[in-house]
């Protein structure tokens, strides 16, 4: 999503919601979901509170609420219904309580922030710590802001700070004593809600010995041959977060991988699981957790 936007298009909000355009036009004219104002040429164009509005009935409706049945609620109770989903998907370990955390990034203390998370990276490891608690934290810091209990500037706030940890850690990574094990290309095609868990993956790849080309920018997909031009590598991780990233585009790596000789391409934070069968040469993760487990079988 690029901070600072206050008006979205359609195609925004289908992009972020992952509900098609269409859909949404029904929704409005039968529900009135959303109303949108219109440029002299009469396009739609919507402010931050109706793309926050659409991310929560889009995020009720994946979790199994009729579109109906949300378009009964109240704002005030349509937030309190994501919360409540929310809630249900929180870690359920009793000894990490985010919202306790959470109060520190509200009132922009840095430092009481990263020192309350510091105790479960020292006792996890980053790499456990980032999967368990600091990417739940992220999402619940989205969720919030969805529902108006955190503003824009706190959840950057906590997606900056995160961020640093992960810095941090990266920097302290020893050079590998031995030879590489093989190179692996990045390439963010996203947006950047979901770019500290790219930068976490740059960081346990290194850990493990790989080689990795990481260019901490958003990038056009065909940017990937021009970086196997000047240096050519086995692997190619790809940032898929956003709902824009289209089943059309796993055709359009896969085909890309073929010509390039790559061994896998993985897709990181892929929002829904995939309606068709997946390439061979395609793995697909929705989290960091997923992405864990999948680097062991590289080579």
């Amino acid at each position: 999503m690029e901070e600072g936007t206050n008006i979205f298009t359609i195609k925004d909000l289908e992009n972020f919601s992952g509900i098609k355009a269409h859909t949404i036009r029904i929704w409005e004219k039968r529900y009135r979901i959303l109303e949108p104002d219109r440029t002299d040429s009469n396009i739609r164009t919507y402010n931050e509170s109706e793309l926050k509005k659409i991310l929560n009935v889009a995020y009720l409706n994946r979790n199994g609420l009729k579109i109906s049945k949300i378009a009964m609620l109240a704002e005030d109770e349509l937030a309190q219904q994501v919360m409540n989903a929310s809630s249900r998907q929180d870690n359920l370990d009793q000894n990490f309580q985010p919202g306790k955390i959470l109060m520190s990034a509200i009132k922009f203390d840095e430092e009481s922030f990263i020192e309350a998370l510091m105790p479960y990276i020292r006792y996890e490891g980053i790499e456990k710590a980032y999967a368990r608690y600091l990417y739940p934290l992220l999402e619940k810091s989205r969720i919030l802001w969805q529902t108006g209990s955190l503003s824009r500037a706190q959840e950057q706030f906590i997606r900056h700070a995160i961020k640093q940890l992960i810095i941090i850690e990266d920097r302290q990574l020893k050079p590998a004593g031995t030879r590489a094990r093989a190179t692996v290309a990045m390439i963010n095609t996203s947006d950047n809600l979901t770019d500290n868990n790219f930068l976490f993956y740059k960081y346990v790849l290194k850990k493990r010995g790989f080689d990795v080309i990481f260019t901490g920018g958003i990038l056009p997909a065909s940017e990937v041959v021009e970086i196997y031009k000047i240096k050519p590598f086995e692997y190619l991780v790809v940032n898929s977060g956003s709902f824009d990233f289209a089943e059309k585009k796993i055709g359009y790596f896969n085909s890309i991988g073929k010509s390039l000789l790559v061994n896998k391409i993985i897709l990181t934070d892929y929002p829904d699981q995939p309606e068709k069968k997946i390439p061979e040469k395609i793995i697909i993760t929705r989290n960091p957790a997923e992405f864990l487990k999948v680097i062991q079988l590289l080579k």
